[in-house]
């Protein structure tokens, strides 16, 4: 404590600051109230100018002073010296404390007065050079040729008014007794209040309180006493922080984990859960979150009963609920130490593999060399995972399907063509090579499009933007399928929004992979005499395509699925129309690749719209409209 070092400096050294304090605080309401007094009175002495002009009226220079002298005698005995004068400086009336031979004409409040028709002055003024406020009033509206009021009086001082100075005096003064009364009870009770502060200290040392610090300067034996407490406290101080330290950091990564961890005591109670159990489980937190379920028995917090049994510390059972299983989840576990889990939250299944294990705790409560055991069980999200396995599981039976169809046919229309006599039987023959030529086709396209779905999963694969002619892109789609649309034949629409729009900065390749693909789903799941658009529009800060049809559109329950690999909607699954379930796919992965985004809405009563919207740069060519 700093006020306990120098008790006798500290009362001096308040003393002065009080004092300083009240000299400089009634200087300065002194200077205040008399720049205020004398403003005022500023504004009184230009009043009574103007009284004075106006009692002179309009023919100022022929009224006889006379006519005013009661007003003027007014004015001299509150102390004003009243002047009037002409254009020409010679005076038609003036106070008798005005000698005749000082010329008032070249004074600066006559020279602002004259020129602005008012000016005021605070200067020395008469033998003594008093300070006096000095007004100037213009009596005519010609400046050249009006004359001027002019009035005088000595500026207030608060010297000049001892009452008032001995008011404010005795008001400062008290102050400043009421101060050093105070300093001189501080001084007699500090000595008192340093030995109670060593008590309390050791006190506080006693209950675990390492935050309070004597500071006790000199030699005695109470400096001694405090300086080896002290020395006490910052030992006992840094051991704690370090252990505190390291418990923060524990508990830091333990709620930072994305992995759940939860912690269970031998009388069935939770030790510890982090926020990630939480949220695997789907359980209700308190207000207070994670730390609310602390203490808490394990069946009252936790709904799946497959993880009482490894909180408390059992083997999970062959026969367990259907809701926890415990097989080892896809080699995860193959010790059988591990359960897969499934829990419905309001964002849809998530799996979870739990993991138990014991563990030795040291009570402090305990004898020397008692330990007590917990059991900790680790939650691991393997949704994604598992997600991933069942892609890889689809995606293998749906290339196989896929794949053995076409085989399947070109194999069967091989060994029939070996079997016939081409010359005798040529128009069967060729029945058949066209169905070899239309499966290959098929088969070739399939490998065309798994190349460019693995193109765009490349991580190293770069897809630079370009600028792009609007007019060339959509010209371009409408060569490529013209027989197409004639072939149904289909009602083509293209429009560009602004019409000006020139070009669009984007990958060519990419563009023309989604387009293409979007297009090709439209025209053939569209029925001859239906329409087919595609509308291209600049925003902001992106372009937006759309391919509209209506054909005969996707149901709700499947819209989400359209865009996984040769997953195909049941309706066009089959037929010459069919495509290789890889279109909807590439269409996604290349406009990830572009920074954009997809959006699919369509109704199962008919009709498509795809929109892609693509990111695009600040500054975008304009021209004049399409021809």
């Amino acid at each position: 404590m700093i006020l306990s070092r120098r008790p006798y400096k500290l009362l001096t050294a308040g003393a002065l600051l009080a004092l300083l304090t009240c000299g400089g605080a009634l200087w300065l309401i002194i200077h205040e109230q008399e720049r205020l007094y004398n403003a005022e009175l500023t504004q009184q002495l230009l009043t009574e100018a103007r009284m004075v002009r106006e009692a002179l009226g309009k023919d100022w220079a022929n009224s006889r002073p006379d006519s005013i002298a009661g007003l003027v005698h007014a004015l001299e005995e509150n102390g004003v010296q009243v002047a009037v004068m002409g254009a020409d400086g010679a005076r038609h009336l003036g106070s008798a404390g005005i000698p005749d031979s000082v010329s008032l004409l070249a004074t600066p409040e006559v020279e602002r007065a004259r020129r602005s028709g008012w000016g005021a002055d605070i200067r020395g003024w008469g033998p003594e050079k008093r300070p006096h406020v000095i007004v100037a009033v213009r009596a005519g509206s010609d400046a050249s040729t009006s004359g001027v009021v002019w009035l005088a009086r000595p500026l207030w001082t608060m010297a000049e008014h001892p009452a008032a100075l001995a008011r404010l005096l005795g008001i400062v003064g008290g102050i400043v007794a009421l101060v050093t009364l105070g300093l001189v009870v501080v001084f007699l009770r500090l000595r008192r209040r340093m030995f109670r502060r060593v008590i309390q200290t050791a006190r506080n040392l006693s209950s675990g309180d390492l935050s309070t610090e004597l500071d006790i300067a000199g030699e005695d034996e109470l400096a001694v006493l405090s300086s080896s407490m002290n020395a006490l406290r910052r030992r006992l101080a840094s051991q704690v922080e370090t252990i505190d330290r390291q418990r923060q950091m524990l508990q830091g990564l333990i709620h930072q984990l994305q992995e759940g961890v939860i912690v269970s005591r031998d009388d069935g109670r939770i030790a510890l859960i982090n926020p990630a159990a939480v949220r695997l489980l789907n359980l209700r937190a308190p207000e207070a979150g994670s730390a609310g379920l602390i203490d808490r028995p394990v069946e009252r917090c936790i709904p799946q009963r497959s993880l009482h049994r490894l909180l408390l510390g059992h083997v999970p059972d062959e026969r367990a609920p259907a809701e926890a299983s415990t097989e080892p989840t896809d080699g995860l576990e193959s010790d059988g130490s591990g359960m897969r889990m499934e829990i419905q939250t309001p964002g849809g299944t998530v799996h979870v593999l739990a993991r138990a294990a014991r563990l030795s705790l040291v009570e402090p409560d305990e004898p020397p060399g008692a330990t007590a055991t917990a059991c900790v069980v680790l939650l691991t999200d393997i949704t994604e995972l598992q997600r991933t396995i069942q892609m890889r599981t689809d995606f293998v039976a749906n290339a196989s399907h896929e794949l053995r169809t076409p085989l399947s046919t070109i194999r069967a229309a091989v060994e029939t063509l070996l079997t016939m006599d081409l010359q005798a039987d040529t128009p069967h023959a060729m029945s058949f090579l066209q169905k070899i030529d239309r499966h290959s086709a098929r088969l070739q396209q399939m490998v065309s499009d798994l190349l460019d779905l693995s193109r765009l999963e490349t991580p190293t694969e770069r897809f630079e933007p370009e600028p792009l002619k609007v007019n060339e892109i959509l010209q371009g789609l409408r060569t490529r399928f013209a027989e197409a649309l004639e072939r149904k034949p289909l009602d083509w629409q293209a429009a560009c929004e602004p019409e000006d729009l020139d070009t669009i900065t984007v990958n060519p390749h990419l563009l023309r992979l989604v387009l293409d693909n979007l297009v090709d789903n439209a025209i053939k799941f569209t029925d001859a005499g239906g329409h087919v658009g595609v509308r291209l529009q600049r925003t902001d800060d992106s372009v937006v395509f759309e391919v509209v049809d209506d054909g005969c559109g996707i149901p709700e329950d499947e819209q989400q699925r359209v865009f996984e690999r040769f997953y195909q909607v049941q309706r066009s699954r089959s037929g010459p129309e069919r495509g290789t379930g890889l279109g909807l796919s590439i269409v996604r992965h290349a406009v990830e690749a572009m920074n954009g985004a997809v959006r699919l809405e369509s109704g199962s009563e008919g009709g498509t719209r795809v929109t892609v919207a693509i990111d695009q740069p600040k500054e975008v060519g304009r021209s004049g409209p399409e021809p």
